[in-house]
């Protein structure tokens, strides 16, 4: 079967075809003018010129037509090779025809292969279809079918011969042909697909924005994409590479230059790579590595360079970012530690009946600063949490309209004498609804804290509607209002505006930039602002959630539903037990020695995690108040071997071990638990929250110690 090509094969198969023409005929011309010589001379020498004159005349023309068209080879057309080999195929089938049957009829067996090769030395390459191979295969079997019926009188071999004789003689023709067409078809499609490749190579090479030079020993360029021409700008290797400022990233310092690193790439083994590093040129950087290839049989060295400014600065905001989150969760934890002793012993001065109302005065300051601190570490502590993606979200089902009052009350207690009235508008909002209380109620309270702040008469209206499970919480105010082009700078981490500094110097410019990003933790689009100037501002987000209908709300207590938990007499039962803290701040540990002693519970102290086991080891106690982070043995490691003793009977039971940290994050929870400590508080504690921890765990343990 004669397989069809294209028409870009056809065209390479032409080209193909062209160039092996042309050297066949050069050849057969070659050939030709060396077999007349020799005949010529050969005739002479042995049988005499006179007696050889018409056969010497014949090959002498031959000579000459050789040798005219081995000269005419030169820049000659496709078509004119065509045209030649084919009339030289039949000039030399006429010549051989004549040497045959005019001056060597007996040698007509050599003549007639003579004739099957000069046919498949100058045919073969010409086909470049099927009806081209049918026609030469006719052309050749007809030629000498004609010499040998009219001159050989092959007709006399009987009619079988006479008919199969051509008959075999085409098919052998053809076939030799064909065979050799399927060969040239052949290696014209391996060179198209290679062509293809390198096409589509090189296209890669130079559609990349990638910069990439191949040079060799002499530091000359052998190829270069348009990126690295564009960069290089006609120039060498060695001035780009030795005029630009050089950043070491992965060798040593012992050299300054790039290019001598380059070069001493040639002394390694072949496919050896290296990255050597930045070089800095206008303003930009670009990071560049090599490879040692074999590149047209030499040795020779791939650059490849790309431009990292983009990554470079992005790493670097990425690195101080972690740095930033690193020392805000360290800062604010070790904040967080003296605030809630500062709270605590307050509280202790506070409950004392014997304290003037200026002392009481100055002791509500002291504990509004703290609270006031507290929020400011909050806010950079979910600052932090947000930035490092471990802000957890705690979703649940909750009363909106609880909620929504309680924001209010708060604020009303701080507007205190000024002339702002305070509104709140709810419609159609349903009992229950299913989100993060604390979230929403952070969010809340610093839009209306912000609206406080900012409005000096008039009023502030907190509204929320609920439609189609969409949550949305407007906050109104009459205050300053803002420009419009100011609007987009609100949610910057740490922005203050001058007008807002003026009427409220205090905070970190946090709040609503923590704000906006609580919304979308809660799968919100963000908060809205609409603002004008001296007429006010209009703070608003949406929040999906879904509402829970009144008929399944029969497992869920109301929040004002009084919850009864066993009443503990102090005076009888504490009197046995001890609380054993444990705190590497001798000032938390006198904070909270205060406040258990204040509510009638002994305690004793230690210092660290091994002082703490000695205690244990000789003392029963009934709570230990665990602090996480101490020197020589933390909370966690100092809870297990606990547990080991007990394990391996050195203490008699585990009393209750309440991790007390001014961290906040899940992963620390969870770390205590895993520990095996029992509860948890978060420093600061509120007082009444950490006696019902201590109490409800004592008289736990008091139960299980008597069984």
């Amino acid at each position: 079967m004669i397989p069809k090509i294209g028409k870009e094969e056809l065209s390479e198969l032409r080209k193909i075809k062209s160039a092996s023409t042309n050297l066949r005929l050069r050849l057969g011309f070659i050939a030709g003018i060396i077999a007349t010589s020799c005949h010529i001379i050969l005739d002479i020498a042995i049988v005499g010129f006179y007696e050889s004159f018409k056969l010497s005349l014949f090959n002498l023309s031959v000579f000459i037509l050789c040798l005219c068209f081995l000269f005419k080879l030169e820049n000659c057309s496709e078509r004119f090779l065509i045209i030649s080999t084919l009339s030289i195929t039949e000039i030399s089938n006429l010549i051989i025809g004549i040497l045959a049957i005019v001056f060597y009829p007996k040698c007509i067996g050599i003549f007639s292969q003579i004739s099957v090769l000069a046919f498949i030395f100058y045919n073969t390459v010409l086909p470049v279809s099927g009806k081209t191979l049918l026609f030469l295969a006719a052309k050749q079997t007809a030629v000498w079918t004609f010499y040998f019926l009219v001159f050989f009188d092959m007709g006399n071999g009987g009619i079988v011969i006479t008919i199969i004789g051509p008959i075999q003689l085409y098919l052998f023709y053809f076939f030799t042909l064909y065979f050799d067409y399927l060969k040239d078809i052949s290696i014209c499609k391996s060179q198209m697909k290679v062509k293809s490749m390198h096409t589509n190579i090189f296209s890669i090479v130079e559609a990349i924005s990638d910069y990439v030079l191949v040079i060799d020993k002499l530091e000359t360029i052998i190829f270069a994409n348009t990126s690295a021409k564009n960069l290089i700008q006609n120039g060498s290797a060695q001035t780009y590479f030795s005029k630009n400022y050089y950043y070491r990233k992965y060798l040593s310092n012992d050299s300054k230059d790039i290019f001598s690193e380059i070069k001493n790439l040639f002394a390694c083994p072949l496919n050896t790579e290296l990255n050597f590093g930045i070089i800095e040129s206008n303003s930009e950087l670009y990071e560049w590595s090599g490879k040692l290839i074999e590149w047209d049989n030499q040795a020779s060295i791939i650059l490849c360079g790309r431009n990292v400014t983009h990554l470079v600065k992005l790493e670097k905001e990425y690195n101080e970012s972690q740095y930033k989150s690193a020392l805000l969760r360290t800062v604010s934890h070790e904040l967080r530690t003296p605030v809630s002793a500062v709270i605590s012993i307050a509280q202790i001065i506070e409950s004392t009946e014997k304290l003037s109302s200026e002392s009481k005065e100055r002791i509500e300051i002291i504990k509004n600063s703290c609270n006031y601190q507290l929020c400011l570490i909050n806010d950079l502590l979910d600052y932090a949490q947000i930035l490092s993606g471990t802000l957890k979200i705690s979703k649940t089902f909750f009363n909106i309209n609880q909620l929504l009052i309680d924001c209010i009350k708060i604020i009303k207690i701080q507007l205190q004498e000024k002339d702002v009235r305070l509104e709140l508008i709810t419609n159609t909002l349903p009992k229950t609804i299913f989100s993060d209380p604390y979230r929403i109620k952070q969010v809340i309270l610093n839009l209306l804290s912000n609206a406080r702040k900012f409005t000096i008469k008039g009023m502030i209206i907190l509204e929320a509607n609920y439609d189609k499970n969409i949550i949305t919480i407007t906050c109104k105010d009459t205050g300053i209002g803002i420009s419009k082009e100011k609007i987009s700078s609100l949610f910057i981490p740490y922005g203050k505006f001058e007008c807002s500094s003026q009427l409220n110097p205090q905070g970190v410019g946090l709040g609503l930039a923590i704000s906006d990003m609580l919304v979308k933790e809660l799968g919100g689009e963000g908060i809205t602002v609409k603002s004008e100037l001296e007429k006010g501002s209009c703070f608003s987000f949406s929040l999906p959630t879904q509402s829970l209908q009144n008929t399944l709300l029969v497992d869920i207590p109301d929040e004002d539903t009084k919850i009864a938990v066993p009443f503990i007499s102090i005076k009888t039962i504490l009197h046995k037990n001890e609380v054993l803290i444990v705190d590497d701040m001798y000032f938390n540990v006198m904070a909270l020695s205060h406040l258990l002693k204040n509510e009638g519970i002994s305690c004793s102290y230690a210092l660290n995690g091994e002082e703490a086991i000695e205690k244990i080891k000789i003392k029963k106690f009934s709570c230990i108040l665990m602090d996480c982070e101490m020197p020589i043995l933390n909370g966690w490691e100092t809870t297990k071997k606990i547990r080991n003793l007990y394990i391996k009977g050195v203490i008699a039971s585990i009393p209750p071990i309440i991790a007390c940290t001014a961290h906040t994050s899940e992963h620390i929870k969870n770390t205590c638990f895993e520990a095996g400590m029992d509860d948890l508080i978060i420093k600061p504690c509120q007082t009444e929250i950490l006696i019902t921890k201590i109490n409800q765990w004592m008289f736990k343990f008091r139960n299980c110690d008597n069984t």
